[in-house]
């Protein structure tokens, strides 16, 4: 699965595109958009000033360490 954008909470700074390692991640109308290939690393999350995307996957894999 891969990362989730909460559209109310993102502003569409692009901090995010950035960072990403895979290069999957886009800002369409002030929006951040995830495109396939995501590897759920987290990595956006991390630097999400606003809380904005979360990797439900990511979260699964560290509980079950």
């Amino acid at each position: 699965m891969a990362a989730r954008v909460d559209e109310s909470k993102c502003v569409g700074c692009g901090g995010c595109i950035y960072m990403c390692p895979v290069g999957v991640l886009e800002i369409i109308d002030m929006k951040c958009r995830v495109h396939e290939g995501c590897t759920d690393c987290g990595t956006c999350e991390d630097v999400c000033n606003w809380k904005a995307i979360t990797v439900p996957d990511r979260k699964k894999q560290a509980a079950s360490q």
